[in-house]
């Protein structure tokens, strides 16, 4: 007896490999180390000027934008899908402002990374409380909120000194990027323990069924 042959679905290596980039921590760990990187650099650098840190800032929002949009394109559920996509571009806006020359004075640029923070901090705490779950979710709510708050300040004192502006633009990037290395490897060692108790299942669509043996027929 014949047995009919089964659909596979043909592989996409392409897109599988973005999606699992997509589902992976390694987006949030390089958007942690970037914070923390500029962090050091911008609390290390006595002689920042305005325009230093203005294109500092910029450049930092333009990375984190690449990273933002990637996960948002290629992310796992929906709802973090969008949060990414509308946190990626309100980095990439402020960032394109932070890099036009007439923009780059001291009060500006407080006004530019109070509005930014203080938005991406709602957006990070929504993500926090919507789409995470378990030891993960007090990290993300953890970033947003102090993002909420240093933008806060810089919002209500944005006419402050260029080194107390230095000062709060390193605590704020290094405090954020710890939060979401915090995040990243939290999120990883959970998906590490749940694959050891559950153990790897067979894809549904790519896996073929085994075909059950056909008895013989007895001769009449």
């Amino acid at each position: 007896m014949p047995v009919p042959p089964v659909a596979v679905a043909a592989p996409r290596p392409v897109v599988d490999r973005f999606s699992a980039i997509g589902r992976s921590p390694g987006l949030v760990i390089a958007e942690g180390a970037a914070g923390v990187a500029w962090g050091v650099v911008v609390l290390t650098w006595p002689a920042a000027t305005a325009p230093v840190l203005a294109w500092l800032f910029g450049v930092q929002l333009l990375v984190s934008c690449v990273l933002q949009l990637t996960a948002s394109a290629f992310g796992p559920a929906p709802g973090t899908r969008v949060l990414l996509c509308l946190l990626g571009t309100v980095s990439a806006v402020m960032g394109l402002l932070c890099l036009r020359a007439p923009l780059q004075t001291r009060v500006v640029l407080g006004l530019l990374i109070g509005i930014t923070w203080v938005l991406a901090g709602v957006i990070r705490v929504v993500q926090g409380v919507v789409t995470e779950r378990g030891t993960t979710r007090g990290w993300r709510i953890g970033s947003g909120t102090v993002a909420l708050a240093i933008g806060g300040v810089l919002l209500v004192y944005a006419g402050i000194g260029l080194v107390a502006l230095a000062s709060l633009l390193g605590i704020g990037l290094l405090a954020q990027g710890t939060c979401l290395l915090a995040t990243a490897f939290t999120a990883g060692s959970a998906r590490k323990a749940a694959g050891a108790q559950t153990g790897e299942r067979p894809h549904l669509v790519t896996t073929v069924p085994p075909v059950p043996p056909v008895a013989p027929r007895a001769r009449l």
